[in-house]
């Protein structure tokens, strides 16, 4: 049974899960398929995974294939809560491609994305301008790392 706990999670969480099955960001994943978070996902954020095998920095891992990301991708589409590319509303110049994440997390109203992106993380400090003029518009927004998630879930009453 998937509990309320609704989150986006960042392309750097799942591709960090299908490299390792330790750490923080398997455990999210674990969390994922054990029915404890409902991950969401839109076409973008799968169209980026789905992208990950043509990196550079990623051709030199013999085992990272497209095949493996599609064996992922079926197996995150089982799981996962598919929606709507939200419509384009926050303008993140520090990372264009980052305000995708922001926009799904707040169409969806999961006011919560994991990620490890320093990008990211930074809307979530207080001299970061464009994250405090997001968060005074949200202020339920809320961007974890994948062990700061691990530990909200874990105290997250059972329902």
């Amino acid at each position: 049974m998937t509990s309320g706990r609704r989150a986006v999670f960042d392309c750097n969480v799942f591709l960090q899960a299908m490299f390792s099955t330790h750490g923080a960001a398997h455990a999210c994943w674990q969390s994922v398929l054990a029915g404890q978070v409902t991950v969401l996902v839109t076409p973008y954020i799968l169209a980026e995974i789905r992208k990950l095998p043509e990196h550079k920095k990623f051709r030199k891992f013999s085992t990272f294939t497209a095949d493996r990301v599609e064996r992922f991708l079926e197996e995150l589409l089982n799981a996962a809560e598919l929606i709507a590319d939200p419509t384009p509303m926050f303008n993140y110049p520090r990372d264009p491609d980052d305000g995708h994440y922001v926009d799904a997390a707040i169409a969806s109203n999961s006011m919560l994305i994991v990620s490890n992106d320093r990008d990211l993380l930074d809307l979530m400090n207080n001299e970061n301008a464009d994250g405090k003029a997001l968060r005074a518009q949200h202020p339920a927004f809320k961007v974890l790392t994948p062990a700061q998630f691990l530990a909200v879930i874990a105290h997250a009453p059972q329902t």
